[in-house]
């Protein structure tokens, strides 16, 4: 193996794991803000992003949509101070 392609396995890593870190925060926000139970987002976002990608979605339009929806959130929360 040359080093590009560890460096390449490396940036599919990392970028599955920050596409799954953007999801479960959204699906975190849309369920309230719970404390104590992260891992139940987590895992709905690693399915959510693997059912997707098996349809042949995008991940990028997962990501947007989640991104679009807690900016949405943090301006309804601002707009209720």
């Amino acid at each position: 193996m040359s080093g590009h392609a560890s460096v390449s396995i490396y940036d599919d890593a990392a970028r599955h794991h920050h596409e799954t870190e953007l999801l479960a925060f959204q699906f975190w926000l849309d369920r309230g803000a719970p404390l104590g139970t992260p891992e139940v987002d987590w895992f709905r976002a690693e399915e959510e992003l693997k059912r997707r990608s098996e349809a042949g979605e995008s991940t990028l339009t997962v990501l947007a949509e989640g991104i679009g929806s807690a900016l949405g959130s943090i301006v309804a929360a601002a707009d209720a101070l």
